[in-house]
């Protein structure tokens, strides 16, 4: 939830060091599927370490140290396929809502059996993300693996039948899929699968060009050219359907999305906050396979410290991670992080912008009534009842959410 990841943010400039608010694992490198534009294409030296993987007993003590230090959402997943080690994904994620997470579980798809998706719904887990790149199988195989997109539909079929049996809306169903030269055609096909899917999101991101193996999926200029017009039409046709996208978020402008407020600072701790590239070392934490820390799910340094011999709060407020975020801060950057284009994204977007709200309201309270009910009749205005109650509602849930963060 952005408001608390920005009121932890905001926290570190006022000499409170915050826990990390997510915390991500990659619990194995090992893969059942040989996807051609995965970045394992490209790891070179990095793989053996990988493949040296952590026992279950620190992972499953990891998840202790996590609750203990507050984290407050548990994303699995990685540059393998987590259920590999199908034993242990169950354990963390029971583990896990014990603790008090939401919990995420990112997966290919292919390899859950129908036990699996009961133990998953027992549990509890709240959000699930599955890679499909298309919405046929001569589509999705020709970027995955032969006979990958028959195995992930029957499995999404499995827990669409238990999720209406059970009445369950847990948990909540995405598709990630990767924007290329073989799919970027058929967007409202893919919304079409969606719904019939019983899926609730439907996540579209842009491909990242790790090699040059990748040329018959990188775009070509002309095909650039013709992706806002597929978007449109996918972007109707969810809006008709009654599928949430992301989709409106890959054609706005970067001039358009990098255009936050900022506000006059009090401290200029706060304004090297603000105007560092990228937020990540503060809201969250990465820990690979092999026990190696970063600071996102994109960076990768064999030499950062390790939870094999370190507490996750040892790393997290250890001397690697301090010295990456003073990096940040005064923009000495890694040069992966330089041509890294995920502060551009509307994710990374908005959460800046609630630091910024967050710098701006410091010290005024969170009870402004005046201004919650011009914003309210303003939404009503512009959103009617239906959304505007719907806003209401995560706004509550917000609250909610702080007064949880201050006990």
């Amino acid at each position: 939830m952005q408001p608390i990841m920005a009121q932890r943010i905001v926290n570190w400039q006022q000499g409170i060091q915050s826990p990390p608010y997510e915390l991500m694992i990659c619990p194995t490198h090992r893969c059942n599927l040989r996807c051609a534009i995965c970045a394992r294409s490209w790891e070179g030296d990095t793989a053996g370490v990988l493949f040296d993987e952590l026992p279950d007993e620190r992972w499953l003590r990891l998840l202790d140290e996590a609750a203990a230090m507050g984290v407050r959402y548990l994303n699995i997943g990685g540059g393998g396929e987590p259920t590999l080690r199908r034993d242990l994904i169950m354990d963390l994620c029971s583990k896990a809502k014990a603790g008090g997470m939401e919990v995420h579980l990112q997966t290919n798809g292919t390899t859950l059996s129908k036990e699996d998706w009961e133990k998953l719904l027992n549990i509890g887990l709240d959000y699930i993300t599955v890679s499909v790149d298309g919405p046929t199988a001569a589509i999705n195989d020709a970027i995955r693996f032969e006979k990958a997109f028959d195995k992930t539909v029957t499995r999404l079929g499995w827990l669409h039948q238990l999720k209406k049996e059970r009445r369950s809306p847990l948990p909540k169903l995405q598709i990630n899929m990767v924007l290329t030269a073989l799919n970027y055609k058929h967007l409202d096909d893919m919304v079409h699968f969606c719904v019939e899917q019983g899926v609730e999101y439907l996540s579209v991101k842009t491909l990242l060009e790790y090699s040059p193996d990748m040329k018959d999926f990188i775009l070509s200029d002309a095909q650039k050219l013709g992706v806002p017009e597929e978007i449109e039409k996918a972007l109707a046709l969810a809006s008709k359907l009654g599928l949430a996208t992301n989709l409106d978020t890959l054609i706005t402008k970067k001039s358009e999305q990098n255009q936050v407020a900022k506000p006059k600072p009090r401290e200029s701790q706060d304004a090297a906050l603000i105007n560092a590239k990228c937020l990540e070392p503060w809201r969250g934490i990465v820990v690979s396979s092999s026990g190696h820390v970063a600071p996102c799910c994109f960076f990768w340094d064999g030499a950062a410290d390790s939870i094999r011999d370190k507490s996750l709060q040892e790393v997290w407020l250890g001397p690697y991670l301090r010295n990456f975020r003073q990096q940040m801060q005064q923009g000495d950057l890694p040069p992966f992080c330089i041509s890294c284009r995920f502060p551009e994204s509307n994710d990374h977007c908005q959460l800046r912008a609630c630091v910024v709200q967050a710098v701006e309201t410091r010290g005024h309270g969170n009870s402004n009534v005046i201004a919650l009910i011009r914003k309210t009749w303003i939404n009503l205005r512009r959103s009617g009842v239906r959304r505007t109650w719907k806003r209401f509602q995560e706004w509550r849930a917000i609250r909610r959410a702080f007064r949880k963060e201050a006990r």
